[in-house]
């Protein structure tokens, strides 16, 4: 700082009497004074940047109480799975901001389901689209009629279009994609499609990231999501643990304002249903009909009716021998399945996912039905508790529960033996996390319209 000294008249009168001291000592006083207030400014500024760069919940409600116009997007993505299609619609705000990228919140969807899924009609396509266009209708009231030209609407089949030959899986898909171009929503010439394995993966951890508000930095949860064709893993990996992972299984992806480093890794025919259609022909070896004999199976099971990629299949429960312990017909059972899922997977990890781990789908399911959690609140297990069940389920006489054993088997199996996770690693086991359904669909849905949004002028 500059400061101005007044120039003293030349004259004869004698100077004045000035006291230097007085005056050294006011002006540091007045300069830190000055300097105090700057810093409480530049901290006060900083301060609100930090809030406005955060979105604060609080400053979007001050701005629409005060009259802000909330702008709403609108999303809908059909699920066609292997064992049942599901039609997910989302309805996205955008929330006031003044600073950094505009983000969303999801504050409503609808959930419906039809079975069996889509793959089911590969010998009939028109009406397997047909049970796609029905799905739809039944979520159309979420999207405004002014609203559908600019919703995107997304088909992505998953394992089971996978399994089916190339030709019946092109034409299920050309089917599809030619009635849902009739029903007035934004549909492009990619809105059909066979999803990759590693979307599935990566699109269910922006699902339980987005749900858990872990997106803008620190900690993320690893995802395990298990279908009934194939099953995925994925987490971050931090730079010094990538090199002990295949690049094709790295992807780059944005989080919050930062990008970041996700494993992820499908492996097919690892589902829950093709895994025990895959134990049952193992048991079988070389004599194979439409009749399983399996040691999975409880032996009061005879001739169980079950139906994997629409053909039907009788299942009996092997033969023991008097007095096998409850633990001897857990371990026969899982030495077939390790046998099988050591056969099948085409990658091996040799660390467990890293941080904290959520699973869903059928791993809820097969925990939910052997009373392991609250079937509407869902909870945590362990790899322990998985096995405790198993053994018990694999020595009761369970007729209401067929495949009780070798479901809970092929878990722990999967778990301990495939991902390496420790017996007593807590997993959280989510349906719905905060009222939402976990499903890929929800980040596909949030990436589908972010980046619309980012390409709009």
């Amino acid at each position: 700082m500059n400061i101005r000294q007044r120039k003293l008249k030349d004259n004869n009168t004698a100077a004045p009497n000035i006291n230097i001291r007085t005056r050294t000592i006011k002006q540091p006083r007045r300069l830190k004074k000055i300097f105090i207030f700057l810093v409480v400014c530049v901290l006060f500024i900083t301060y609100f940047l930090g809030v406005f760069a955060g979105q604060s919940q609080w400053l979007d409600g001050l701005a629409k109480y005060l009259g802000y116009e909330s702008v709403y997007h609108h999303a809908v993505i059909i699920d066609a799975g292997s064992t049942g299609s599901r039609v997910l619609a989302y309805k996205f705000r955008v929330p006031f901001t003044v600073f950094g990228q505009a983000n969303l919140d999801l504050v409503d969807e609808f959930w419906g389901q039809s079975k069996p899924g889509l793959s089911s009609y590969a010998d009939d396509p028109a009406k397997g689209a047909d049970t796609i266009v029905q799905l739809i209708r039944k979520a159309e009231y979420l999207t405004p009629v002014e609203k559908r030209s600019s919703t995107p609407l997304i088909v992505r089949a998953t394992a089971g279009l996978r399994l089916l030959p190339t030709e019946k899986a092109k034409q299920l898909i050309a089917h599809v994609a030619d009635a849902i171009s009739k029903l007035g929503y934004d549909v492009t010439a990619n809105s059909v499609d066979i999803m990759d394995g590693s979307d599935e993966g990566i699109f269910i951890w922006y699902t339980v990231n987005l749900l858990h508000n872990l997106m803008d930095g620190g900690e993320t949860m690893a995802a395990l999501d298990l279908g009934g064709g194939s099953t995925q893993i994925t987490y971050h990996l931090t730079e010094a643990e990538a090199a002990k992972f295949p690049p094709a299984d790295q992807y780059v992806v944005a989080a919050g304002a930062t990008n970041i480093t996700l494993y992820t890794h499908s492996y097919l025919n690892l589902g829950l249903m093709a895994a025990r259609y895959g134990v049952f022909l193992l048991g079988a070896g070389e004599n194979v009909t439409n009749e399983f004999t399996s040691v999975c199976v409880e032996p009061i099971i005879q001739k169980e009716p079950w139906t994997y990629a629409n053909k039907q299949y009788y299942v009996s429960g092997a033969h023991r021998r008097n007095g096998m312990k409850a633990k001897a017909a857990f371990e026969q059972c899982h030495g077939v399945v390790k046998r099988y899922v050591s056969a099948t997977m085409d990658w091996e990890p040799q660390q467990a996912p890293k941080g904290s781990v959520a699973a869903m789908s059928y791993f809820y399911d097969v925990a939910t039905d052997a009373g392991m959690i609250n079937v509407m609140k869902g909870g945590r297990a362990t790899v322990a508790d998985y096995r405790a069940a198993a053994v018990k389920a694999c020595s009761a006489n369970n007729v209401e529960q067929p495949w009780a054993c070798i479901d809970l088997v092929y878990v722990v199996t999967l778990l301990q033996d495939g991902y390496k996770i420790a017996d007593n690693e807590p997993i959280s086991l989510f349906n719905k996390i905060n009222g939402h359904e976990v499903s890929w669909a929800l980040g596909l849905a949030y990436t589908t319209v972010m980046n619309k949004m980012a390409a709009a002028p």
